[in-house]
């Protein structure tokens, strides 16, 4: 039976209770809150990403904490002032954690651990995540990541010089989706892409973000149409903001292997996640992804996603890599459950 929790929280149904917080000098700070997996806010967004049949939680949830609690430590120590760009960088998944499937007892717990430096200038927050017991005894590491605080004013710089070929990218995929008959150029609705994204991700719910995918397999390569629900101020939509910009590129990787039964793809983390106020789901204008994945070396496939709403880009997903499993490897450290 899963466990009833309170909606009550100090930050976030992702960020559910601050367990300690010390500030230094108006620059410096270390933060520590912890969260309940069971916590009817927040299961839904483990509950419904699995990989290889396995419960996970997924990297887009540490991005939302990350972000959360960075957020909360500027308004700390800066007050109303403009809060910058967060760019999430260097995101490293060590450990993925395994959740009980319901959830039983008092739950399956996470903790981030938060320490910020330097906020009177650029200035970073460092982000440690762990599984802990009820009790907040560490299990396990889980994850890392560091947060920069840049000006958003220099990523609209850069993006404004890259959006011309990016949106010309993407309007070639649909026109040679429209005409071509050879089917190198695949156009791919919402329920078969995430029948083939099964062959090793499932997800459900909210996650489903792609409406429309358009794919050449040949050059790896691909577009998709998003339909990314605005949520209430009460409802956590983070996770599925972020995996849902970005989820494009494992999908490619997973979609365009030879042999989906031998192989998977699978990805760690990512280098740099920028995503501007700009980015408003629920707003006027098409929100779309871009990506074009590259070999990195032997069974690596990365590359840079681009997210775009009304013909801007809003957001990137720089350094995403994905790896080739054999699934024989996979399912000896990611076991699917038993039938």
């Amino acid at each position: 039976m899963q466990p009833t929790r309170t909606n009550s929280y100090d930050l976030s149904a992702s960020c559910q209770r601050i367990i300690s917080e010390a500030y230094t000098a108006n620059t410096s700070a270390t933060v520590t809150i912890r969260s309940c997996v069971a916590d009817p806010g927040l299961w839904p967004v483990l509950r419904d990403h699995k990989c290889n049949g396995v419960t996970l939680t997924p990297s887009g949830l540490y991005g939302d904490m990350a972000i959360t609690v960075a957020n909360y430590i500027l308004a700390k120590l800066r007050g109303k002032e403009e809060l910058p760009g967060l760019n999430v960088c260097e995101m490293h998944v060590d450990k993925p954690l395994k959740a009980q499937n319901p959830q039983i007892g008092k739950g399956q717990w996470l903790e981030m651990r938060a320490v910020a430096d330097g906020i009177d200038a650029a200035g970073a927050v460092q982000c440690f995540f762990s599984h802990i017991s009820p009790e907040g005894m560490k299990i396990d590491e889980l994850a890392h990541c560091t947060v920069r605080l840049e000006s958003e004013a220099s990523w609209r710089a850069e993006w404004s010089a890259l959006e011309h070929s990016i949106i010309a990218h993407i309007e070639r995929l649909r026109a040679r989706a429209m005409v071509e008959q050879s089917g190198a150029v695949r156009t791919i609705q919402r329920e078969t892409a995430y029948k083939l994204f099964k062959t090793f991700v499932e997800y459900d719910g909210d996650y489903q973000a792609m409406s429309e995918v358009i794919i050449d397999k040949t050059a790896l390569e691909a577009t998709a149409l998003l339909e990314i629900r605005e949520k209430s101020e009460n409802e956590l939509a983070g996770p599925y903001y972020l995996d849902g910009s970005c989820h494009l590129s494992g999908f490619i990787c997973n979609a365009s292997d030879e042999d989906t039964k031998k192989n998977a793809y699978i990805s760690h983390g990512w280098d740099s996640a920028r995503i501007s106020s700009s980015f408003r789901p629920g707003c006027e204008g098409d929100i779309r992804s871009y990506v074009r994945m590259r070999s990195e070396g032997k069974d690596v496939l990365g590359g840079t996603v681009y997210v775009t709403q009304a013909g801007a880009i809003v957001g990137t997903w720089e350094g995403v890599r994905f790896k080739r499993i054999p699934r024989r490897v996979l399912n000896v450290f990611l076991p699917p459950p038993k039938a």
